[in-house]
């Protein structure tokens, strides 16, 4: 059976610089160890990203590219029903974090790594990355009618973030299903709330904080007031 992964060698360094960022780290990694693996000449790497910093943005691109599609293919393959496509999202991000070699986000860990270079051309790959997931959230909530999708979306974004994060430092790949319960409730309220809706328990500690700050003033005042001139 043939193999559909390419053998082009922009493609086999690109490969290779994915799998060895993703392992090592940007820094560690350099672009001899990279043209090493990939089995290509120094031209053929410097022909085709001129730079180790274009040859990073242009790794963060095609990672970016492969794991957004194949996260839209599942939710395509779900339909429209909300429900589907939640559990479809959270199904796809579950099989990620108990995949072989799971570190996290390639982008997360670069956009950490690259911080202290705001001017690498990576960052512009990773903030298009970003827009791109909440454009995709956006669009899976669409359908439970929130009065602010656009909010709804970016607090999933919090908990795939965060979900991805504890399968990768804790390695707890099961945390998709405890994100995915998470993500039922936010959107159970979500589809109810508008923005300017409080949180549940909001009033109630409201209420709480505004009669603790009725009893302190009222005690502050008996210590303050001679004992004869007290009520």
């Amino acid at each position: 059976m043939a193999s559909d992964v390419s053998d082009k060698p922009r493609d086999r360094i690109l490969r290779e610089a994915i799998r060895l960022y993703s392992l090592q780290g940007i820094q560690a990694v350099g672009v001899n160890r990279i043209i090493a693996d990939a089995d290509v000449a120094p031209t053929t790497l410097y022909r085709q990203f001129t730079s180790k910093d274009r040859l990073v943005a242009a790794a963060l691109e095609r990672w970016s590219a492969d794991w957004l599609g194949r996260l839209r293919d599942q939710l395509a393959r779900c339909g429209d029903d909300l429900q589907a496509r939640l559990d479809g999202l959270w199904s796809a991000l579950s099989d990620w974090f108990a995949s072989e070699g799971f570190r996290g986000s390639f982008v997360a860990n670069a956009a950490a790594e690259l911080r202290g270079r705001p001017d690498h051309p990576a960052h512009e790959v990773i903030a298009a990355h970003r827009a791109a997931m909440r454009q995709m959230l956006e669009d899976l909530v669409e359908p439970a009618r929130a009065r602010d999708p656009a909010a709804l979306a970016e607090q999933l974004l919090v908990l795939v973030d965060g979900a991805a994060a504890i399968a990768a430092v804790d390695r707890q790949p099961e945390v998709a299903a405890r994100a995915h319960r998470l993500a039922m409730a936010l959107l159970t309220f979500g589809a109810r709330a508008g923005p300017a809706t409080p949180a549940h328990g909001a009033a109630f500690c409201s209420a709480r904080a505004g009669s603790a700050a009725r009893v302190t003033v009222a005690a502050r005042t008996a210590a303050l007031t001679p004992p004869h001139h007290r009520p």
